[in-house]
C-alpha cells in the first residue's frame, strides 16, 4: 500500500522482538514526509494499520487527544505490547494517552521559509481557478476571505502553527493569541516550549535533516539515507520581498524562538552524543 502523507500510520511487531516505541510526529511542510520515509524503512517486521484521512473526523486538540485515547484503550494487551511506530499529522496527540515510554520524533523549520512553503503547497492543491489572495494580504485579513468569509484554520497555520502543534498536545493553545510580535504572556509560551524540547520531544530541524537523521542512526542503530526533496514548480524561484518576510516573522515570533531553541539543542547533542537508546526514555 502506498503512504500518503495524511495517513496516519501505526505498526505492530511480528517477530517477538522489543525495543522503544517511535512516535513521529509529522508538522506540516517540516521535512516530516521525509523523516518518515527513513523510519518506515527501518520499521521492524510489523503489522502496518492505516487511518486514512483522520483529520475529517477529528479535526480540533481535544477532538485528536480523545480519538487517540480511545485508539490506544481499545488495543488489546499484546497488540498494545506489540505497537512499535506510530506516525501522522497528528501522532503527538497519542502521548498524553501511553502507559509506556515513547521517543516522540519531531522536525521544525526555519518559519518564514515554512510558512512560504505551506502558502505555496495551498495555492497548488487550490488550483489556478480558485486561488489564495496574496499572502501580504491574507496576513491583512487575518487569514479571512476578501469577502469575509471566516478562515481560523488557515490563520492559525500562518501565525506559529509549530509552536501551536507542539504545545496544543499539553496546553490549551486557544489562549495563544495571533499577535505581530511577542504576546504580553510570552514568557509562559516560552517556558512551557522550553519543556517540551527538553523533555518530551527529540527534536531536529529541516535544514540540518541529515544530521538529524545520523543521530537516529547512532541512536537506534539504522540504515538512514537523505530522501530527495520534493519541488513545489508553482513556488516563485525568487526571493519573497523583505517586507512580507518581515510581516511572516512577526506574526511567527514564537515559532522563530522554537526554531531557535530546537537548532541549539540539536546542536549541543552532536557536540556531545548520547547513548544508543534501549528503554525508549530519552
Amino acid at each position: 500500500m502506498k503512504a500518503r502523507s495524511g495517513d496516519a500510520e501505526a505498526y505492530f511487531r511480528t517477530d517477538g522482538g522489543s525495543g522503544p516505541l517511535i512516535v513521529v510526529y509529522h508538522i506540516q511542510k517540516t521535512a516530516g514526509t521525509s523523516l518518515r520515509r527513513v523510519v518506515r524503512a527501518n520499521v521492524p517486521p510489523a503489522e502496518r494499520e492505516v487511518t486514512p484521512y483522520l483529520h475529517k473526523s477529528a479535526r480540533t486538540p481535544s477532538e485528536l487527544l480523545t480519538w487517540h485515547d480511545s485508539w490506544y484503550r481499545s488495543l488489546d494487551e499484546d497488540r498494545r505490547a506489540r505497537l512499535c511506530c506510530v506516525m501522522s499529522h497528528w501522532a503527538g496527540y497519542l502521548l498524553p494517552a501511553l502507559d509506556r515510554p515513547a521517543d516522540a520524533l519531531v522536525l521544525v523549520r526555519e518559519p518564514v521559509d515554512r510558512t512560504l512553503s505551506y502558502y505555496w503547497f495551498k495555492q497548488r492543491r487550490r488550483g489556478p481557478q480558485r486561488p489564495l489572495e496574496p499572502l501580504d494580504r491574507l496576513y491583512e485579513l487575518r487569514g479571512d476571505r476578501s469577502d469575509g468569509e471566516r478562515r481560523p484554520a488557515l490563520w492559525n497555520q500562518l501565525c506559529n502553527w509549530q509552536s501551536r502543534a507542539l504545545l496544543s498536545v499539553f496546553y490549551d493553545v486557544t489562549e495563544l493569541g495571533h499577535s505581530r510580535g511577542p504576546s504580553p504572556d510570552a514568557d509562559l509560551w516560552r517556558e512551557r516550549l522550553q519543556e517540551l524540547v527538553s523533555g518530551v520531544f527529540f527534536v531536529g530541524i529541516q535544514d540540518r535533516l541529515d544530521e538529524y537523521l545520523d543521530e537516529l542512526a547512532s541512536r537506534y542503530g539504522w540504515d538512514v539515507f537523505v530522501p530527495r526533496s520534493k519541488v513545489n514548480p508553482i513556488r516563485p524561484d525568487e526571493a519573497a520581498p523583505d517586507s512580507l518576510r518581515e510581516t511572516i516573522l512577526e506574526h511567527n515570533w514564537l515559532d522563530a524562538e522554537l526554531y531557535d531553541l530546537c537548532r541549539r539543542a540539536q546542536a549541543s547533542r552532536r557536540a556531545a552524543p548520547a547513548e544508543p537508546s534501549s528503554s525508549g526514555r530519552r
